[in-house]
């Protein structure tokens, strides 16, 4: 591969890195609150929720994508649960929530770890994936995982501090987000299984 086709490579890598941790979810919103307060921590939430795919795409590599489906089904149920009662969380608690960075850590590959969405990503287009353009891909893809878990959380924190008022809104647009997820995740178990 020449170096242009190394950066096109990357650059690609890396926007598919970004695509993955942007969207709205469970781990963005925790990130959020938590980043009102300190980005250092919503920086951490974001490196667990990061470490659970650096898992899931070693364990992808090694087993090729043989996760049972049992587990997954599992999944929906401790995952929703999980979210819903981070939401809760988030709802009741005052701004100053007491998270330590360690802890926002935890948060964060706990809930990567119990996301069914998370694996069923890994399962699928993680498998094509690394089955098109092997484990090199990783080195682009978690380029654009890093770049958002530390760009995130200084938007977010920036905007708290400019008024009380965005941080209220931050507090409860994510803890709806991580109900209605999780409220989303049971639902689905109980439909589909």
């Amino acid at each position: 591969m020449n170096v242009l086709g190394f950066i096109w490579f990357y650059l690609s890598m890396l926007a598919l890195g970004l695509s993955m941790a942007a969207p709205p979810g469970p781990v963005n919103a925790m990130i959020a609150f938590v980043s009102t307060r300190s980005k250092l921590k919503g920086t951490a939430i974001g490196a667990g929720a990061m470490t659970a795919d650096l898992i899931f795409f070693f364990m992808v590599f090694l087993i090729k994508g043989f996760i049972p489906s049992e587990l997954i089904k599992l999944l929906y149920i401790i995952g929703g649960s999980y979210t819903v009662f981070l939401g809760f969380l988030v709802l009741r608690s005052r701004m100053n929530l007491k998270i330590k960075t360690g802890g926002s850590y935890l948060v964060g590959l706990s809930m990567g770890i119990t996301n069914p969405y998370q694996i069923a990503w890994w399962v699928s287009f993680g498998i094509v994936m690394l089955e098109k353009f092997g484990i090199q891909s990783g080195i682009g893809f978690f380029s654009g995982i890093v770049l958002w878990i530390f760009i995130y959380p200084y938007f977010i924190e920036r905007a708290g501090k400019i008024s009380k008022n965005v941080e209220k809104l931050i507090k409860i647009v994510s803890a709806l987000v991580l109900i209605c997820i999780g409220l989303y995740m049971i639902t689905l178990f109980i439909l589909r299984y």
